[in-house]
């Protein structure tokens, strides 16, 4: 596994940026120059806005996308729901400061073992940093992502993910897509949820494999439903993490 967990602190960020990653994602981008903020792949922060007046509170708990090699500032990818909360992420402004808390959660990549990533929409975030993690540490256990979305407009980082895949031959994306016929592109590619078949399949050949999920709270569940009861798999193997919409 990697080095010790990074203390929680509290941090004032610089805000620096965001874009568009689907027609319903956008990621926001932090600096932590001079904040000493470090993290774990793939942890999360806490992020609070004031004045945001949002029935939920004026802080949420997001993992972040970006990687621990990507030096002097962090990000977080985030589906934008329109509640209050995420309409104050989107009106910040470059050079703002923002109440960050962390880093925070568990769900670690250990390169020493082989790993199965399943996403579904949103929950690609911490695996997109586990990817450029992997990449850019030089690490050769195989990863396979699993990663699910509506339509092939909502898969965030495609582009990224498929480059890093020409370079990092140990890595495999296979896609699903759910709802191909609210798409407006053509999706000739697998269909479907990501169920036990899939699993399987995505999991073939490799030996003793960890497993990540994250997304949804009900996708979270039904996937750790058949890691554990249908193929039998030990908790230790399992790390999983469950994004709520807010």
């Amino acid at each position: 596994m990697e080095a010790s967990t990074p203390a929680r602190k509290a941090h004032l960020l610089r805000y620096l940026g965001s874009e568009s990653e689907t027609p319903t994602a956008m990621t926001f981008r932090f600096s932590t120059e001079g904040s000493g903020f470090t993290f774990l792949s793939n942890q999360a922060v806490r992020i609070q806005l004031s004045g945001v007046n949002d029935p939920w509170g004026s802080a949420r708990l997001f993992s972040l996308s970006s990687s621990p090699t990507e030096s002097g500032w962090i990000s977080v990818t985030v589906k934008m729901t329109g509640s209050p909360f995420k309409e104050g992420l989107r009106n910040l402004r470059p050079g703002d400061g923002v109440q960050v808390f962390g880093p925070l959660g568990d769900m670690l990549y250990n390169p020493g073992l082989p790993a199965v990533m399943i996403a579904g929409g949103i929950g690609i975030s911490p695996f997109r940093g586990m990817i450029k993690f992997a990449l850019d540490s030089g690490f050769d256990e195989p990863i396979v992502l699993a990663y699910s979305a509506r339509t092939p407009e909502e898969f965030a980082f495609r582009a990224e993910l498929d480059s890093i895949a020409q370079r990092l031959k140990n890595l495999k994306v296979l896609y699903t897509v759910t709802r191909p016929k609210e798409s407006k592109l053509s999706w000739k590619g697998r269909v479907g949820r990501i169920d036990e078949q899939f699993i399987r399949e995505a999991a073939a050949g490799l030996e003793n494999p960890n497993f990540y999920v994250a997304g949804l709270p009900e996708m979270v569940e039904s996937t750790l439903g058949i890691l554990q009861s249908r193929l039998g798999l030990p908790e230790e193997r399992l790390w999983w993490e469950p994004f709520r919409g807010y």
